[in-house]
């Protein structure tokens, strides 16, 4: 059981968590829920140690406790699975889910049997196929979550925080790992449940408590409650459906075309993507969709087949060489691939102007024209409706949702004419993806060839034209619009 009573905590004079007063018992698991920048993160990680309030009390199991690290929270059986990654990438998959909990041999040696039995129980029960003894880091940002989920259970915690867990997760991965959290509660955990996706908290919690500039708005039952509630405590009104209205730009000029092109484990194929056009990748995790795009940008070799741009077969030998012609690849991981965070929002948002040379922001002599870097980056804030105290902020202090506007801002402050959106909502309240929708549906009205790849099936049914299937990497299906969403999972 935990319990928070009268929690405060304010960073640089800002109130970020005022008078939290709420309790999680065992067998019961509690959605917490709120925009980005809520006060959801924070109140995690002062269970967990990072953070310590600056009044209230914490208890577990009707005990007062005080975390100073995270290694007393750990001892009182606090698992959080982060939204961030946090694993050791040139460590193979087993040592990252026992790493801190080594197990030994009688002789005090590493046991590496024991360790890897144990480690693949744990997958198989979450139903994950990996091979234990691969490099981490060879793995995607999406499989490396599920990764983050197993080294928790493997501590045997009694309190599970799930922050964001299925943000890149595949629909089949979600069912998996909502059955893994029903044998949980069943056996008495108590589960904290971080997510955006307002479907899930409906499906899965007991409890919701809905945090709003850093205070309860409710906090209380689910029985009876539905998204629309949800939301109504969030933001103090409903904003119906977020999803765009689809309005037909699709271009008879084909912007990007892929011919018999593929490596590694994806299949030759084939692939057109008109100018105004919004085409849509599912499939399950390790189905090739994002190792296609990595192909197409150049970060990963193609072992065959050919690429044209308007028409004109190109060559792509690196991101850089893609950048040059136009092509903008969001990375599913903006903490990791889309952002320096330790740098300032319009270093961040001009990063991709500098460096493709445009006049707008370099000068003369290759010097950056100060003036109109400006003027660009508070042209991006407006536009894309970045919240921040000043453009010189650092990226790293401002929620995930603006962190997400800012990894966009700087690719189309770069004008590019092909978009590649990869998981772009991961880890996004609902206003901010909905945001999102609509910036992509405006790339595609200003003629913009756009593609989306996601594994969360209702949003490339709400924002694109067309939704292409890949499975053990291969294009297996196509449908248009208004596709029904047990159609595309038939097709995985």
């Amino acid at each position: 059981m935990i319990e928070f009573r009268n929690i405060h905590k304010s960073f640089f004079g800002n109130m970020v968590l005022k008078d939290i007063c709420f309790k999680v018992n065992p067998g019961e698991i509690l959605a917490l829920a709120g925009q980005n920048g809520a006060g959801k993160s924070t109140l995690m990680k002062i269970l967990s140690g990072i953070y310590y309030p600056e009044s209230g009390q914490m208890l577990v199991d009707d005990v007062p406790v005080s975390f100073h690290d995270t290694i007393e929270a750990d001892a009182k059986g606090i698992g959080i699975v982060y939204q961030e990654l946090s694993g050791v990438p040139h460590l193979s998959v087993s040592d990252n889910v026992v790493l801190g909990k080594d197990i030994k041999t009688k002789m005090h040696f590493l046991d590496f049997k024991k360790q890897n039995q144990e480690v693949q129980e744990i997958f198989d029960q979450l139903g994950v196929d990996v091979d234990i003894n691969r490099k981490l880091g060879s793995y995607p940002a999406s499989t490396q979550q599920l990764i983050e989920i197993a080294k928790v259970l493997y501590k045997t915690p009694k309190v599970v925080v799930f922050d964001e867990p299925t943000t890149s997760l595949t629909t089949r991965e979600r069912k998996k790992l909502f059955e893994v959290m029903d044998k949980m509660r069943e056996d008495g955990l108590t589960i904290i449940f971080i997510t955006h996706y307002l479907e899930e908290i409906v499906k899965m919690a007991d409890k919701c408590v809905v945090l709003k500039d850093g205070s309860v708005t409710y906090y209380g039952s689910m029985e009876g409650k539905g998204e629309p509630e949800i939301i109504s405590y969030m933001i103090g009104q409903n904003i119906g459906n977020y999803y765009p209205k689809l309005v037909e730009y699709t271009a008879k000029d084909v912007a990007l075309e892929l011919k018999n092109f593929g490596g590694g484990i994806v299949s030759p194929c084939d692939l057109k993507v008109h100018h105004g056009e919004v085409v849509g990748l599912a499939g399950l995790i390790g189905s090739g969709r994002t190792e296609l795009m990595h192909m197409l940008i150049g970060a990963e070799k193609h072992k065959y087949g050919d690429v044209y741009l308007n028409g004109k077969k190109v060559r792509i030998a690196n991101p850089s060489s893609a950048l040059e012609q136009g092509i903008a690849y969001i990375n599913e991981d903006r903490r990791t691939g889309g952002l320096n965070l330790t740098m300032s929002v319009d270093f961040n948002i001009a990063l991709s102007s500098i460096a493709k040379g445009k006049d707008n922001v370099v000068g003369t002599g290759g010097f950056i024209n100060t003036k109109k870097e400006q003027e660009l980056c508070a042209k991006m804030i407006e536009q894309l409706e970045i919240k921040c105290a000043s453009s010189q902020q650092r990226a790293l202090t401002l929620s995930g949702g603006n962190q997400q506007k800012i990894a966009i801002a700087k690719w189309i402050a770069s004008e590019a004419n092909i978009y590649i959106f990869d998981e772009p909502t991961k880890g996004i309240d609902v206003l901010t993806k909905s945001r999102i929708y609509d910036i992509i549906r405006e790339l595609a009205k200003q003629g913009a060839a756009i593609i989306v790849i996601s594994s969360y099936n209702p949003e490339l049914i709400g924002t694109c034209d067309r939704i292409e299937v890949m499975s053990k990497g291969n294009l297996v299906a196509s449908f248009k619009a208004g596709v029904e969403e047990h159609e595309i999972l038939l097709a995985q």
